[in-house]
């Protein structure tokens, strides 16, 4: 009779197992459920299209860098669905005024949101982990909601290596990131931009939120000769003679950032020269590869820049003139698009 009993209840457990599972595999997107039930995929691909279209002005990626440890690069990533371009804008350097395209495609399993080759998008996965850990321009769609839309770069690196890169959640871009907006208000080469800037020592006071600590600098920012700037411009790991299928970027404008820590004192008021880039609306500091004693020495002392700023580029958010006065702000962000940085100009201390 026990042995009966103990029978009798295991049929019943696994009795109920099996309608659980069966009740569970309608939630489940397999590859089986999508094949036989393939107006399933249309309908994600459709919603998909619609939540970018939902935001005017862009979704936002936050890829890492292997420049920060704790700040985040922001791609702002603007979809016309009607006529299948996108407009991005990243810290990088100024997009150029080429059409970039995408396209939203059935996969296997999920719909695939594609970019095309010789965009910004392209030129990130092509650089590699210094400018983002982006692998792929080809990603697979993991969720649609109308705050988040979570992507997954098809490949996890070049090409051979598994499938399933990082899963980004892209979100709609903040309504206080005006320097996203077209229109370049950080402009080293415009001399109404540079008035009581340029070649002027002033100071720069970085504050760490993540860290909570605080440093300030003697700073100082100069413009450039066209023939040096075009000399920097053959370093530029962004150019198609750099590597081959990137693009997307107008030519890179390179400025100098001369600099010292005041505080905490660092027993020194020498300045050190770096070569940095002009993003869109940003400060970008991106070393070169090395070739050759005065490119390593560039790259080294854009190293030394990022690692004194505690970040690898430092978006403009506003400029002040008050007389001779310049007063500028600046800030980066965390993986949530949180500001993680901020850092304060005064031309006149």
């Amino acid at each position: 009779m026990l042995f009966f009993m103990k029978n009798m209840i295991r049929f019943f457990i696994a009795g109920l197992l099996t309608i659980a599972l069966a009740g569970c595999e309608k939630d489940n997107i397999t590859n089986a459920y999508i094949n036989q039930n393939p107006d399933r995929l249309d309908k994600v691909s459709h919603e998909f299209k619609e939540a970018l279209a939902s935001s005017p002005t862009g979704w936002v990626m936050m890829v890492k860098s292997s420049l920060s440890q704790d700040v985040y690069t922001p791609i702002v990533l603007k979809f016309d669905t009607l006529t299948n371009k996108v407009n991005v804008t990243t810290v990088y350097g100024v997009t150029a005024s080429t059409d970039s395209f995408f396209r939203i495609a059935n996969g296997t399993g999920s719909p695939q949101l594609i970019f095309t080759t010789g965009s910004i998008m392209s030129s990130l996965y092509r650089i590699g982990i210094q400018a983002s850990d982006i692998t792929d321009h080809i990603y697979n769609v993991v969720s649609v909601s109308p705050d988040t839309l979570a992507i997954r770069g098809y490949r996890s690196g070049r090409v051979y290596t598994p499938e399933g890169g990082v899963i980004y959640k892209m979100f709609k871009r903040p309504a206080d990131w005006s320097w996203a907006d077209a229109g370049i208000k950080f402009d080293m080469t415009s001399a109404d931009f540079r008035a009581n800037l340029d070649n002027v020592t002033g100071e720069l006071k970085v504050e760490n939120l993540l860290s909570s600590t605080e440093k300030v600098l003697a700073f100082r920012l100069i413009s450039l000769p066209a023939n040096t700037n075009n000399s920097l411009r053959s370093y530029d790991p962004f150019s198609i003679s750099r590597n081959i299928g990137t693009g997307g970027f107008a030519p890179m404008n390179y400025f100098y950032i001369e600099q010292y820590q005041k505080t905490p004192y660092l027993n020194t008021t020498t300045m050190v020269r770096s070569a940095p880039t002009q993003g869109h609306n940003a400060v970008s500091i991106y070393p070169f590869t090395s070739n050759g004693t005065n490119n390593a020495n560039t790259n080294a002392n854009a190293t030394a820049l990022k690692n004194r700023l505690e970040t690898h580029y430092l978006i403009f958010k506003n400029q002040t003139r008050t007389g001779n006065n310049v007063k500028m702000e600046f800030e980066a962000y965390d993986q949530k698009g949180k500001v993680a940085l901020r850092a304060f100009y005064d031309n006149l201390l």
